[in-house]
């Protein structure tokens, strides 16, 4: 094993055969580094021994005891269980276990022992069954705190802690430091294989909680700093010139006339948050560092219109702009939107999906390569390997989040240049509001562009709450707007008895919910059917899974009003824009969390008319029903993303399925950020200071970056 490193898939380490390294993968271990940084979620302190008299019936207890009577096996038992009786000056105690016949060797009269388990009584005796057993001798204190971990079958916890001692012992030098020296001697931290040593095998829990703040430092700055060397990316001047004309020039003046007229011709007035942040946009895309910039804003905030604008902009310049879209839903909402922003303009707007028909795709593959195609709006379609540009020069992703960093690294880097350098400009967009500090983590130094502004004439939202799935009330409401020529949605946490569509649905933990009781797409419809709603008011389903075909089909009947209920899963949250919809029903509505039913509720009040939103819940704990009582009372979604990310944590908050987030092992991206700032701040002024120190922390963040996280940085 000599040539084992960090990098080196798991399989390289002895006992590590394939099979464990499946199950491994499972728990996304796939490297050696993996194995290293898989930490434990809690700990079992087996320090405080006790002794056998003290013990009581039900407690667990740890006790050095000594073998009074060498092991038998009882042959009668299917089990062939093995017991004896062992003891300490304060009493005897019974030792018995099941399928463990290798007992008998290891263990004879005299032998002291330490032991841990649950104390119980039989026939008025004391007991225990099945205890962890070992010989006095052999057991170190560095054993008695002992790990506990996310587990998968077909691997126990003894073996992983042997294959992390293993990997340790091998390449725990190699674990670079990513902490400047002031804070290691500031925090009293110790060398990094140090640090894993103890989280691992700590001799106290005080030991394991100070190593899991300092990971926790060092996987923070790895996030915050490397995210912000990835995304800088390489000044590439010649690039930014041919985006934005020199002023004063005659293509200067033309630009300026056509962009006139596509402002003047959008239909509405723009409001002061989306025209600053389309100056934001303009400013950064006439500088000589390729724009990095996050827009964030509120559900109907008007988002989108900013990020068509920004593809005209970069149109009339004759470059080419992408915007990415989780879903061929919003994506083609996106293209329609575009389609009647841009009509008269001469720019040509294309649609690539997924399921888009081969001669098309071939004719849009074409369009992009020659050029004719300016704006190009699309799903994951447009990252495969043989889509190739004529000169892009603009990248625009929707919800970033659902974005792998290594998928967006095919637009956003430019190949034929010197270094592979990140020379595209890079506009992101998220419906879900994110503090300062957490952003700065998450997307490294990105600008910020805020839009908290409503369009004009739209109207508030009233919100209720039916805590009974039989009102009459919420029936009576749904049948009054629909006869009044309104449109419904219905949206449900399941598609059918047995399945959650997690892969779009921001679902909370199970525990709050009857599972049994849970309304799915298709029970609703078919009581909507059995109840006669359907026949008068037409209702179809939807839900991720469904072909894209049918999906795209549905969501256009329900715009043409031929559908007048959709009843769908949360893949409605983002895409479905119908003004003449304005009333959400949204059953078991404790599932959600206060971001995802806030961006659900924002699907209606898109018209003139008066919009509703109900929400449909049973449960009666106390979180759910201060999440419905918030809902009620708010409809700011700054306000209420962040209580999401105080009662529930970024990883429900984003929806720990969801690609791009990273899952972090010892930080936690709300209760640490405070150390979050400190660590990024210390860092990035060691690196603008520059130094011998800077040059090696640098070097290290790129290393450990590419093995925590994946992805070469950009070269500075």
């Amino acid at each position: 094993m000599t040539n084992v490193s960090l990098s080196s898939p798991v399989s390289v380490l002895y006992g590590i055969g394939p099979a464990a390294a499946d199950h491994l993968a499972k728990l996304e271990i796939n490297t050696v580094y993996d194995l290293i940084t898989f930490l434990p979620w809690r700990y079992n302190d087996w320090t405080s021994v006790t002794h056998v008299s003290t013990c009581e019936g039900g407690n667990e207890a740890s006790l050095f005891l000594t073998i009074l009577n060498n092991p038998s096996v009882n042959l009668r038992s299917r089990t062939k269980s093995v017991s004896f009786m062992a003891g300490d000056e304060s009493g005897r105690i019974k030792l018995m276990f099941f399928n463990s016949p290798y007992l008998v060797n290891k263990f004879q009269a005299g032998d002291r022992c330490f032991v841990h388990g649950e104390l119980t009584y039989f026939a008025g005796a004391p007991q225990m069954v099945n205890p962890f057993i070992e010989k006095a001798d052999k057991v170190s204190t560095s054993e008695l705190v002992r790990p506990v971990y996310h587990m998968t079958a077909g691997i126990t916890s003894r073996q992983l802690s042997r294959w992390i001692k293993t990997a340790l012992d091998l390449c725990g030098e190699e674990l670079k430091c990513c902490i400047p020296e002031e804070i290691m001697k500031k925090e009293n931290f110790v060398p990094m294989a140090e640090a894993y040593r103890r989280v691992h095998f700590p001799e106290t829990l005080e030991d394991a909680s100070a190593a899991r703040r300092q990971i926790a430092y060092e996987e923070l700055i790895l996030l915050g700093v490397g995210m912000k060397l990835y995304n800088r990316g390489t000044s590439v001047k010649e690039v930014a010139e041919k985006v934005v004309p020199e002023s004063g020039s005659e293509l200067a003046a033309d630009v300026s006339k056509r962009w006139k007229k596509i402002v003047e011709g959008l239909g509405f007035a723009l409001t002061g948050d989306q025209r600053k942040a389309i100056i934001d946009i303009q400013k950064d895309m006439m500088t000589d560092i390729p724009m990095n910039r996050l827009v964030q804003g509120d559900v109907g905030s008007g988002k989108t219109a900013v990020a068509i604008l920004a593809m005209a902009m970069t149109a009339l310049m004759g470059k080419q702009s992408v915007m990415l879209a989780p879903t061929s839903v919003l994506a083609k909402q996106h293209y329609n939107n575009a389609c009647r922003i841009l009509e008269g303009s001469g720019i040509n707007v294309v649609l690539l999906l997924g399921k888009t028909k081969a001669s098309v795709k071939k004719e849009i593959k074409e369009k992009l390569r020659d050029g004719e195609a300016s704006v190009i709006i699309g799903t994951h379609a447009l990252l495969t390997d043989d889509i190739e540009f004529a000169d892009l020069a603009l990248v625009i992703a929707d919800e970033q989040h659902r974005f792998g960093v290594k998928q967006r690294e095919k637009l956003l880097i430019k190949k034929e240049l010197p270094n592979g350098i990140n020379s595209v400009h890079n506009l992101v967009m998220t419906a879900t509001p994110i503090p300062r500090t957490l952003a700065m983590v998450l997307y490294g130094d990105m600008k910020t562009s805020v839009i908290r502004e409503k369009p004009a004439g739209r109207q508030a939202i009233t919100t209720w709450f039916a805590a009974s799935k039989d009102s009459p009330d919420t029936k009576a409401a749904l049948i009054s707007m629909l006869e009044s020529g309104q449109q419904a949605y219905i949206v449900c946490a399941r598609i059918d008895e047995n399945e959650d569509e997690i892969s779009d649905d921001s679902i909370i933990g199970r525990e709050e919910s009857d599972e049994k009781s849970i309304t799915s797409v298709i029970e609703m419809k078919q009581k909507l059917d059995e109840s006669g709603i359907s026949a008068r008011f037409p209702s179809a389903v939807l839900y991720g899974s469904m072909p894209e075909q049918a999906k795209l089909d549905t969501i256009e009947k329900f715009l043409s009003g031929e559908i007048k209920i959709l009843i769908s899963t949360t893949v409605i949250e983002v895409g479905v824009d119908n003004p003449r919809a304005n009333i959400m029903v949204i059953m078991d509505a404790d599932r959600f969390g206060l971001s995802t039913l806030h961006q659900l509720r924002g699907r209606v009040g898109r018209g003139k008319e008066k919009s509703y939103c109900i929400l449909v819940s049973e449960s009666r704990s106390e979180l759910a029903l201060t999440r419905m009582r918030m809902m009620c009372e708010s409809q700011d979604g700054f306000e209420l993303a962040q209580k999401d990310l105080e009662i529930r944590g970024p990883g429900d908050f984003f929806g720990t399925r969801q690609h791009g987030i990273p899952t972090l092992r010892a930080a936690n991206l709300y209760t640490d950020l405070t150390i979050a700032s400190e660590a990024c701040d210390a860092v990035n002024a060691l690196l603008d200071k520059g130094g011998s120190e800077a040059d090696v922390i640098r070097k290290n963040i790129e290393e450990m970056f590419e093995l925590r996280f994946g992805s070469k940085l950009g070269v500075l």
